[in-house]
């Protein structure tokens, strides 16, 4: 009986101790589950997070949202957001758009510094009044520019600008679109996606179509991805302008500040912070300035453009014609005219350039304007620009650009095809 009396204690202890691991073993019911996820902090914080985002993104998609949210709502203000800013306010389609980079933004503010003889602010000016002029003295009709010329604009960014802003009310008759070597192979450029121009011209329009080839990375495309699946994340740029609004007010308000978006501190801490922040530009930071003995000084930046021309990069030249293409195939899609300029540039700039990269790009661009009936002009001649014109080894001086607009006008006018073009543009409002 004893020995009998031993063995079922055993048992039971046995049964005791085996009780927990059986159940940790068992599987868990459904509430189970619902009670383990509710416990953790970290779904909780997903899941919330879930709701915020979506919630957001109602607020914003109804007729009338309880948030608005635009494109041009960003704390840096860099030159396009300048330019776009006011193509905005533009009642109608200009009858022509011009497109480029810092060498046809030279040449056009520039010209109108020289024939106005006043300073020109790079932030509000806008529209090549010399070109108006010089074009209504040849075609005897007005006519109406905007000019989106930016420094660094690549052909990719051409094309967003083109895709994104030039269609519907805002459709001009004529492109002209002053390109360079350089902005088709640039050694400073990590990708398309990266450039100022490119970020706000993919939040201006819909440009998924090239959304992959233009990010270089795996890290750039996972943020696309992001930005197209988070509505927070995606519009980012529209919760920190809303935080330096708040913050503006705040400093308005407590230390008396009128505007804050003037630029006022010493001139070596803004060359500093421009360095560190180039995309922030204030209205009255850069005046292009009427002729003086300070245009007569050339400054060599060989050492600029030696690191732009380096390494040859054939896949990135290839890429940036592909852009090319595609803006000739949307403006001739739209019935947009489009007018090439090959813009001039100093003997020593192209002595820089690799071996028969100039050759090769000059028969590019004269296949395509071939391939899909665009106009060219070839205005990089050194006996028409002679060094005197350049206030490096790439830009026109002030007299340069002036020089550059009248010899753009007399070339329009001289070549049958392009004057054609100018001349039968249907009259505003036709």
């Amino acid at each position: 009986m004893a020995i009998e009396t031993e063995t079922k204690e055993t048992e039971l202890e046995k049964q005791v101790q085996a009780a927990p691991e059986a159940k940790a073993q068992a599987p868990k019911s459904f509430v189970g589950i619902v009670k383990s996820l509710a416990s953790s902090y970290v779904i909780m914080a997903v899941l919330a997070l879930f709701i915020i985002d979506f919630g957001l993104k109602l607020a914003t998609a109804t007729d009338h949202p309880a948030i608005t949210m635009t494109p041009l709502q960003t704390p840096y203000r860099s030159w396009v957001w300048w330019n776009v800013r006011d193509f905005e306010k533009e009642k109608q389609a200009p009858d022509i758009v011009l497109l480029g980079s810092s060498l046809m933004m030279a040449a056009f503010h520039g010209g109108d510094a020289a024939m106005y003889n006043v300073p020109q602010n790079v932030a509000f000016h806008h529209k090549s009044v010399l070109l108006e002029r010089l074009l209504k003295a040849q075609f005897k009709r007005d006519y109406s520019t905007f000019v989106f010329a930016l420094g660094g604009e690549m052909a990719s960014d051409a094309y967003a600008i083109t895709d994104s802003l030039l269609t519907g009310a805002k459709q001009p008759k004529v492109i002209i679109y002053g390109i360079a070597p350089r902005d088709f192979m640039d050694h400073a450029l990590s990708s398309p996606a990266s450039t100022e121009i490119f970020k706000l011209m993919s939040r201006m329009g819909d440009l998924s179509d090239v959304a992959q080839e233009s990010r270089g990375s795996i890290w750039e495309m996972g943020e696309y991805y992001l930005g197209q699946a988070n509505f927070i994340y995606g519009h980012r740029p529209n919760f920190i302008y809303m935080q330096y609004r708040l913050t503006n007010e705040a400093l308005r308000k407590i230390c008396g500040y009128k505007n804050l978006d003037y630029v006022s501190c010493p001139l070596m801490i803004r060359k500093q912070a421009f360095l560190e922040l180039p995309e922030n530009n204030g209205p009255n930071e850069v005046l292009i300035c009427p002729p003086s003995a300070a245009d007569l000084v050339f400054m060599d930046n060989s050492g600029e453009y030696r690191y732009r021309y380096k390494n040859p990069n054939l896949k990135q030249f290839a890429s940036q014609v592909g852009y090319l293409e595609r803006l000739l195939k949307v403006s001739d899609k739209r019935g947009i005219k489009v007018i090439l300029v090959n813009m001039p540039l100093t003997e020593e700039n192209v002595a820089l350039m690799p071996p028969n990269f100039y050759d090769s790009y000059m028969k590019t661009i004269e296949s395509l304007t071939n391939k899909y009936q665009a106009q060219f002009l070839d205005l990089n001649d050194h006996k028409v620009f002679p060094k005197k014109y350049f206030g490096d080894t790439a830009h026109l001086n002030v007299p340069g650009g002036k020089h550059f607009m009248e010899v753009l006008a007399e070339k329009i006018g001289k070549d049958d095809r392009v004057a054609a073009t100018i001349q039968n543009l249907p009259q505003t409002g036709q």
